[in-house]
């Protein structure tokens, strides 16, 4: 009977009663399917594709039309930047997705009121869902699209980059990508239909142009500047992390921290009053 998922006994107490077997159901579900190979494919067919577009397609088209090769500096700067705006911005909307089921789709369907008459603690339930995307997140959408967009970047251009400042600016887009996931999940304790949890994050993912023209204070407190160029004078983090170079401003980086934490803190408080 142990071996049966269902019936092993919550080991946990208090408000994380039942986390374990919660967070293992969700892992499997990423690990146990052709989940975590589509997700992989996905991104890194999206992210790589267009890399290799703008440093390898498009310089040779532009090499036979006028004789004259690019220079290496500047395809490692421009592929750097495509690649990190395109790590930020193309997972986003899968993590949004991924975050707006986690809740919503396990409310319609019951199984959220379900799984809560066992023993089982509202946080376990939220916290549970989030450990397995960000995880399931990390893996497919960040350390394996980067690590072959780092392959192609160093070959295509033949220069080298500094695999630690590489690594921090992959957690720079982890980071953007824990910020989409976890608004989604706020928005899915706070709202029973899909429209808005899926719709608000895709503004702020897509609409960061308008929000910096309007109220360009928003580039300060938003995940945005992490991995996009918002302008000549606010090029990505990410992207100077890269290239080897200090960033002299990190409040975007704490702010996205303090939304994390945030998001997650009041989707457990609102969570615990939902009526089922």
């Amino acid at each position: 009977m142990a071996s049966n998922e269902a019936l092993t006994p919550a080991r946990e107490q208090g408000w994380l009663q039942g986390f374990n077997n919660l967070v293992k159901n969700e892992n499997r579900k990423w690990w146990k399917t052709r989940t975590w190979l589509v997700q992989s494919l996905i991104w890194t067919a999206i992210i790589n594709g267009m890399l290799i577009l703008i440093i390898v397609v498009v310089p040779r088209a532009d090499a036979a039309q006028s004789g004259s090769t690019a220079d290496a500096l500047e395809l490692l700067s421009m592929g750097l930047s495509i690649l990190f705006t395109f790590a930020g911005l193309a997972p986003a909307v899968g993590i949004v997705t991924i975050g707006q089921d986690a809740v919503i789709q396990e409310k319609q369907s019951g199984t959220a009121a379900w799984i809560l008459s066992k023993p089982a603690s509202r946080a376990a339930f939220i916290l549970s869902k989030l450990v397995a995307d960000a995880l399931g997140a990390l893996v497919t959408m960040v350390l394996i699209p980067g690590l072959v967009a780092y392959v192609i970047i160093t070959n295509v251009t033949g220069r080298s980059i500094p695999v630690t400042g590489f690594a921090a600016a992959l957690g720079l887009v982890y980071l953007a990508l824990l910020f989409y996931l976890t608004l989604a999940i706020l928005l899915g304790t706070l709202f029973n239909s899909r429209g808005p949890v899926i719709g608000i994050p895709m503004l702020l993912v897509f609409g960061y142009q308008i929000f910096v023209g309007l109220l360009p204070w928003t580039s300060k407190i938003m995940p945005w500047n992490l991995t996009i160029d918002l302008s000549p004078n606010l090029p990505s983090m990410a992207a100077a992390l890269a290239r080897g170079q200090m960033v002299t401003d990190s409040t975007p980086l704490i702010a996205t921290l303090v939304w994390i934490v945030l998001f997650t803190v009041v989707a457990l408080w609102r969570f615990d009053r939902e009526e089922f």
